[in-house]
């Protein structure tokens, strides 16, 4: 059985990801396959959320990447709960 949840760094684990345009989204996955990488800068954001098993802290970011992501947290460039 595997887990749905991705570990990143600083103590901190990946619960989710959410789109903020599916239409994006297959852009990015045709830029991915077709190995374009001056098209790179327009992968779509996607909302993380992620958890602090530690803690049990909850927090949601919005991020282009996991390396951004992992950056944003260890900065805690968190987004602001609405």
């Amino acid at each position: 059985m595997t887990s749905d949840i991705s570990k990143i760094g600083d103590g901190w684990e990946i619960v989710s990801r959410r789109s903020h345009n599916p239409i994006n989204l297959l852009f990015m996955l045709l830029q991915i396959a077709f190995m374009l990488p001056e098209a790179m800068p327009y992968y779509t954001a996607v909302t993380y959320t992620v958890r602090r098993p530690a803690t049990g802290a909850v927090r949601k970011v919005t991020a282009r990447s996991e390396q951004e992501l992992g950056e944003k947290i260890a900065l805690g460039l968190f987004d602001e709960d609405a």
